[in-house]
């Protein structure tokens, strides 16, 4: 069976296509990959395994509102020709978050397709996308599809409930299949000089203030001992150079972003892992996708049996009640993240041991079964 797989983002940038796809190679499947990679060594190797790429769009942070229409309107002609040359009686379509979905959308009532949903769905539709698709109706879409895949369970029922499907969606969390032999140790020299001896407590994401805000965290190492360092992993922008003015020393050290999952060789390392999310209040919808949120670090962390810290939202504190593997703090402060560390700290082996048994509970190759 042949499987289209359509993104308009950089595919690097969301892991859970990246393991889609190393699924569907694993299964020997045919996979046409239709959207836009940055890296040359990845779409080396996908080819190299198989895989057909077709570059249909280069999506720019930077472009203006009026560049990114044009494109996503090019995007879409383009996309709809070649998913018609290309598709036959043993094909299945897969569209990747709610963008996508809202572009092509007349796909899905003309072929099979999976509806990838990375976060919570946006219950209206946004002004530029019904200019590019003026018939979109996100409900009958999503009725359409033959399956419908949401990353957590609670954002699952609420798209059921929402939209009002007669199943609830696959539930897939955003766990990574990577094997390390693929990782690249390349990153780690340099870092590695810099931590030998050390208990490294590492954040690893995007720097997004509010919602990811690490002021407390980096305000913890004044309670921690001298074997103790965190390190902050991201792209930069405006905040994390705020951060770094403020509070970069031996014992709070920057990294720069690495590309996934070469980003893993210094996951590996740490002892503690952090994780945080503040809902903005903005929209119902950013406030649930905050709540019910579904890092896909949870599984980068515990892939390493590495214990975690976070603040207290219903969907991490109840994973981490439930599997032991972390704390969720209700008062965010230096102090209080300090108490929480030294505590995992304490009882490291337990904790650490917890984290493995989380991370191999979940049976992706199942769950992804039920999608091919």
């Amino acid at each position: 069976m042949k499987h289209i797989l359509i993104f308009e983002h950089d595919i690097l940038k969301y892991p859970p296509i990246l393991s889609v796809i190393n699924y569907l190679f694993y299964q020997k499947k045919d996979i046409l990959l239709i959207g836009y990679c940055s890296s040359e060594d990845y779409l080396n190797d996908f080819k190299a395994k198989g895989g057909i790429y077709i570059n249909v769009i280069v999506n720019n942070i930077d472009d203006n509102p009026i560049i990114k229409t044009a494109k996503y309107f090019t995007f879409k002609k383009k996309v709809h020709n070649i998913v018609e040359e290309n598709y036959g009686s043993q094909t299945k379509l897969w569209l990747f978050g709610e963008q996508c979905i809202w572009l092509l959308h007349r796909l899905v009532y003309k072929y099979e397709s999976n509806l990838y949903l990375f976060e919570m769905p946006t219950f209206n539709v946004s002004f530029r996308y019904k200019l590019l698709s003026p018939t979109i109706n996100y409900s009958k879409a999503l009725n359409a599809a033959k399956k419908v895949v949401c990353c957590e369970y609670n954002r699952a029922h609420i798209t059921k409930s929402f939209f009002q499907l007669e199943k609830l969606p696959i539930i897939i969390p955003n766990k990574p299949l990577i094997n390390d032999d693929v990782i690249s140790n390349k990153y780690i020299k340099e870092f590695t000089n810099k931590v030998v001896g050390k208990k490294i407590i590492l954040y690893q994401g995007i720097f997004n203030y509010p919602e990811r805000k690490l002021d407390d965290f980096c305000e913890s190492i004044k309670y921690l001992s001298n074997d103790f360092i965190i390190c902050l992993m991201g792209s930069d922008n405006d905040y994390k150079r705020k951060l770094k003015s403020k509070y970069e020393s031996e014992r709070i050290l920057f990294l720069p972003y690495i590309p996934a999952p070469h980003h893993l060789s210094i996951t590996k390392l740490a002892h503690i892992g952090l994780l945080v999310y503040n809902a903005e209040g903005q929209n119902i919808e950013n406030t649930l996708n905050t709540l019910y949120c579904a890092p896909n670090k949870i599984f980068e962390y515990s892939k390493y049996g590495i214990p975690m810290v976070s603040n207290d939202i219903p969907a991490l504190k109840n994973i981490f009640t439930s599997s032991k593997c972390g704390i969720a703090i209700n008062s965010m402060d230096g102090k209080s993240i300090a108490e929480a560390i030294m505590l995992i700290d304490a009882n490291y082996d337990s904790f650490s041991k917890n984290s493995d048994e989380f991370f191999n509970s979940t049976d992706m190759n199942n769950l992804y079964y039920q999608l091919i």
